[in-house]
């Protein structure tokens, strides 16, 4: 993977639009969801465009994206496990809260593990404070998507599931099989977590920053996006402005 300029620009959005997706579908039931998912809204929408026209920090931008994508499944797993524990024992029940939480806590689980575990692979390559990503060569091409495999698997699965046993069964399929999807996407990322960790504090204990190894490429591109040059001409606005 290379993380140069339309990587950064797309695999931003994407991170962004699913994951204001998922907020949307999954939460919209909560009491005064709406003011609050605005709120939210606007402040994603500040950190992803920071992500895209101004970051420079190779574990900021990283952590950022991988955060997002795993939020995506988490919520959708939590909302779909909730719904349907709160048919069972109702929705203001200690149960449906405790079954909305066990996806987030399984998956923060797993993460746990993981980063503390000792790596057998280090998937980055340095340049001096320039980092990129280097993925193992001996991974076959179909281990390559292993979640994307998994969930169109287990959305057949479901699908049969929920034929024979009704829909009130969907959201317990629903919420396993995109935990799963969260769990095997952790795994597929073993080595980047736990690498993005050392990284991560070693920043923490030098004061250093690593930045991409295409920055330069990355900087020319940023120049001549058009959100770019205009927040440019913002600031140099609210500079004159100032002086």
């Amino acid at each position: 993977m290379i993380l140069d300029s339309d990587y950064l620009k797309h695999g931003a959005w994407v991170s962004f639009i699913a994951l204001v997706f998922s907020m949307a579908i999954g939460l919209s039931a909560v009491p005064l969801f709406w003011p609050a998912y605005i709120l939210v809204f606007l402040l994603k929408l500040s950190w992803f465009l920071y992500l895209i026209y101004f970051c420079e920090r190779f574990t900021f931008y990283l952590w950022s994206v991988l955060a997002s994508v795993l939020s995506f499944l988490i919520i959708l797993a939590g909302s779909a496990a909730y719904a349907s524990a709160a048919d069972v024992w109702g929705p203001a029940s200690a149960e449906a809260f405790i079954a909305g939480l066990l996806p987030v806590a399984l998956v923060f689980f797993t993460y746990f593990i993981i980063a503390r575990t000792k790596p057998s692979f280090h998937p980055f390559e340095y340049s001096g404070n320039k980092v990129k990503v280097v993925p193992r060569i001996s991974q076959s091409k179909s281990a390559r998507y292993p979640a994307a495999l998994l969930a169109g698997a287990s959305t057949l699965v479901a699908s049969i599931f929920v034929k024979i046993f009704g829909v009130p069964a969907a959201g317990v399929v629903g919420a396993v099989v995109l935990t799963t999807c969260a769990l095997v996407i952790l795994y597929h990322l073993r080595h980047s977590v736990r690498a993005l960790r050392t990284l991560s504090i070693k920043e923490k204990t030098t004061s250093g920053r690593y930045t991409f190894m295409e920055i330069d490429g990355i900087r020319e591109a940023r120049g001549r996006w058009w959100i770019s040059r205009f927040f440019t001409w913002v600031g140099s606005r609210c500079a004159s402005t100032d002086a």
